[in-house]
Formats: C-alpha cells, sequence, structure tokens
C-alpha cells in the first residue's frame, strides 16, 4: 500500500514537473535591473532616433517604463515621460528622470529585477538592424 501512494506521488510530481516546464518554455519571461533594459533597450532606440530620426521603438519603450518604477513613483515617471512625448522630444526624458530619481532608485532599487514586457524582447534585434541599414 505504501509503495502504491509513493509510485502514485512520484508519478504526479513528474507529470507536473514536465507541465511547469513546457508552460515556462510557452512563456518565456525575461527579467533583468532598470540599469540593463535602459542600456540594452533605450540606449540603442535613442541611438536610433538621434541618427535616423525614428523614435518608434523609443515612444514604445517609454510608454512601457512607468511600469518598471517604484510604486510611489510611478505616476512621476507617467508625468515625465508623457510631458515629452507630447512635445515630442523622447531622447529628453532619460535625463529628466536620472535628474530626479537616480540616486534614490540606485541606492534602494539597483538590484531589483523587473519584468520585460513580451512585447518589447525583440526591440534590441530589430533596432540593431534598423542601424545598420
Amino acid at each position: 500500500m505504501k509503495l502504491r501512494m509513493m509510485l502514485s506521488l512520484l508519478l504526479f510530481l513528474s507529470a507536473l514537473g514536465f507541465v511547469l516546464n513546457a508552460e515556462k518554455k510557452a512563456n518565456p519571461s525575461v527579467e533583468m535591473n532598470l540599469h540593463d533594459f535602459m542600456e540594452d533597450y533605450t540606449k540603442p532606440a535613442t541611438k536610433l532616433f538621434d541618427k535616423k530620426d525614428n523614435a518608434d521603438y523609443l515612444n514604445k519603450i517609454l510608454e512601457k517604463v512607468p511600469d518598471m518604477a517604484p510604486e510611489d513613483q510611478k505616476a512621476e515617471w507617467k508625468e515625465i515621460i508623457d510631458a515629452k512625448l507630447a512635445v515630442g522630444k523622447p531622447d529628453e526624458t532619460c535625463k529628466s528622470c536620472h535628474t530626479k530619481f537616480k540616486k534614490e532608485y540606485k541606492a534602494k532599487y539597483r538590484k531589483k529585477l523587473i519584468p520585460i514586457p513580451e512585447d518589447l524582447l525583440g526591440f534590441p534585434k530589430e533596432i540593431k538592424e534598423l542601424l545598420k541599414k
């Protein structure tokens, strides 16, 4: 009886592991700290804007950035970004946020991992290709 229960439990755990592994592969989540996100996503998008006057990627990235802010700063991050996007100066959002939030963010959240929105995952490669053209 104990052997049958142990085998049943083992079979259940194996099946659960298989399902969870399959789900993980189907929904890959990418996390990184904000500094790495800015280096890998925002910096190349700003370069594309500066060189090719293509703001599409930078605007899409910046629209997601407030969601990456600490809860108590989300509204301010959004306000700053929205104001700069409204006047067509997405590249100025970085300096505005850095001036206001960098020291506190660095002190409290430097290592905090943030989820990268799935619709942005291909951007670094796409931006790199556009910069080559």
